[in-house]
């Protein structure tokens, strides 16, 4: 009589245990999706940072200077979330409007940028650009190329 209490016992420990390990492998799973998401929402705010100061780099140099953003120069492309393909620039007033295909890109406002309102398709999501100083008349304007 005492062993059949005892299985019993047991198949409810076995239960209670294949409960708690799904219930485990349930919330880690559901940490290492947001943690992934807090990672692509970090590389759009360490890009938009990167960007405004590659900007404002130019922008300080001498009319006619460029930076090159590339695999094969000494600035690297600009790295974006994992799911965008494409970012776009357009003109508004004396700002650009950046956007991005992104879900994790949000739209901003940069100074002292000037774009054709154009579109760059991008390889596993790194931005390769070239940045212009340019002088037209008075003013001072990065080109985006």
């Amino acid at each position: 009589m005492k062993k059949r209490g005892m299985l019993q016992q047991q198949v409810f420990y076995y239960i209670l245990a294949a409960v708690m390990i799904s219930l485990i492998f349930m919330f880690g799973y559901q940490q290492l999706v947001k943690l992934q998401n807090l990672n692509e929402q970090a590389k759009f705010v360490t890009f938009k940072n990167d960007f405004q100061n590659a900007i404002q780099n130019i922008y300080n140099k001498n009319p006619g200077s460029t930076l090159i953003y590339s695999d094969s120069s000494q600035n690297k492309p600009l790295i974006l979330p994992k799911d965008a393909k494409k970012i776009c620039f357009r003109n508004e007033k004396d700002k650009a409007l950046v956007k991005s295909d992104s879900t994790y890109f949000t739209s901003f406002y940069i100074d002292n940028l000037f774009s054709e309102n154009e579109c760059f398709d991008l390889v596993n999501s790194k931005f390769s650009f070239t940045l212009e100083n340019k002088a037209e008349g008075q003013k001072t304007i990065v080109r985006i190329r």
